[in-house]
């Protein structure tokens, strides 16, 4: 069977290639290594999925196939081909740890999917937890299932860093063809890669920025300065999209985890490279264009739109801050709403439109306004118990680098969740959460197999 499909796969390739264009001589046959590949590496499959935001738009204009195949739909059926395999070879396991973690996670999405039977929204709220359930579910559970060994936690953060360069070199390469190009003599230049969302790309910067820290700070000598050059990149590249959240999102995020999870030999180092790069900030807004910098700079008079009235200027501050009123109103307007919500997607509703995919900007006050106080808690509780597995790891000294950065990914994420995107938006922060505990998991093994071995 197995030389059957591969000759049939080889006459249609041939076929596909005469009858339509050369060019499918050569695309088949790296789809399908491909495909095999991703499928024997869910690491990455894992991790593409996360950056999808970038490339999603871009894909879906340029090729065909992808304006009715969902790209994250058919990386989450190879990611679960790619577990399938781990079931089949006997390794599927979850670590002690993960499961009150998932239990609480899976009575949440019961609360999300049964807020559906009385949201308000039903076209944009069954769209949400058919998302939730498919994509963040499967985000979150996976990387329990993929990291069992030093090794896979290795070879994920390697993947992450081959990752972060392309969008780092992609970033630079797009700022330098817009400075070339002339494409800074205008009124506002927010750059992004491929279309995408100047936030998305943002967010993923500030990720990358958080990994470069962590790491840089355990280098020495030139490999030290060489990150502090790379931060300034980031930096730069961040700056450049005038997205102001995720780059708070990155020092707060530092900030955290400097001062509940970094060790005392690395604390005192991290605090300085945090004040190195508030001073490369504070130069970049004072050295770069106007067009660059104007979203930084005019943080409190708002941004000049163009709507349906006319030209106008908009505070995105204020209107998040209106949209977090708005939900607490809605949220204590009746009992049930009060501990039930309104349901999923059910914040557009407060609009004249009523039913189209709308949130507050802010995962906590999202989940009270639409799965009220019982999705509040079951969520903090989440929160509660991650925690308590991270600070304990601390306590206990078993935190590795590689640990390091996930857990500082994570809190960036959590931080910038607080002002972008909806629940799944933001599903990043669970997988990055998943990565971390898995990751600390494999720390404390390996300091157990290491403490035998000195006992024996």
């Amino acid at each position: 069977m197995g030389l059957a499909g591969l000759i049939f796969i080889q006459l249609l390739t041939f076929y596909l290639g005469i009858v339509l264009t050369p060019l499918f001589l050569f695309l088949i046959p790296v789809l399908i290594v491909s495909v095999f590949w991703l499928i024997r590496h869910p690491e990455f499959t894992l991790l593409l999925i996360g950056f999808t935001s970038i490339i999603k738009g871009f894909l879906q204009e340029q090729v065909l196939i992808f304006e009715t195949l969902d790209l994250t739909v058919l990386l989450i059926a190879l990611l679960w081909l790619g577990m399938a395999r781990i079931f089949i070879s006997g390794e599927w396991r979850f670590p002690e740890l993960a499961r009150g973690l998932l239990l609480l996670f899976a009575l949440f999405s019961g609360v999300v999917m049964l807020s559906g039977l009385y949201t308000p929204s039903p076209e944009s709220g069954g769209l949400k937890i058919s998302r939730f359930l498919v994509f963040a579910s499967s985000m979150f559970v996976a990387p329990f299932v993929l990291l069992n060994t030093q090794a896979d936690s290795a070879r994920m953060l390697k993947y992450f860093k081959i990752l972060s360069a392309l969008i780092l070199c992609a970033m630079l390469v797009n700022l330098l063809i817009i400075v070339t190009s002339g494409g800074l003599v205008t009124y506002l230049v927010r750059a992004s890669l491929l279309g995408a969302n100047p936030i998305a790309v943002s967010r993923s910067l500030a990720v990358i920025a958080a990994m470069v820290t962590v790491i840089g700070i355990r280098q020495s000598g030139w490999r030290r300065y060489t990150s502090l050059l790379l931060l300034a990149l980031i930096l730069l590249a961040i700056v450049s999209t005038g997205s102001r959240g995720p780059l708070i999102s990155f020092f707060a995020g530092i900030a955290v985890f400097t001062l509940m999870f970094e060790s005392a030999v690395y604390r005192s180092r991290l605090f300085m490279v945090g004040g190195v790069s508030i001073i490369i900030v504070v130069s970049l807004l004072l050295v770069l264009p106007e067009s660059l910098t104007t979203r930084f700079l005019q943080i409190t008079q708002g941004d000049i739109i163009v709507t349906a009235g006319g030209v106008e200027r908009v505070s995105t501050i204020a209107t998040r801050l209106n949209f977090w009123e708005m939900s607490l109103q809605q949220w204590v307007d009746s009992v049930f709403s009060f501990f039930f919500g309104i349901g999923a997607g059910g914040f557009s509703s407060l609009f004249i439109w009523r039913d189209f995919r709308w949130y507050p900007h802010n995962i906590f006050i999202e989940v009270l306004v639409e799965q009220g106080l019982v999705g509040l808690v079951l969520i903090g509780l989440m929160i509660v118990f991650a925690v308590r597995l991270l600070l304990k790891a601390r306590y206990q000294g078993i935190i590795s680098e590689n640990s390091s950065v996930w857990i500082a990914s994570m809190i960036v994420i959590f931080f910038s969740a607080q002002v972008s995107g909806d629940l799944n938006d933001n599903r990043i922060l669970l997988m990055f959460l998943a990565i971390a505990l898995s990751s600390l998991h494999l720390d404390g093994l390996f300091m157990n197999k290491r403490g035998s071995r000195l006992l024996a």
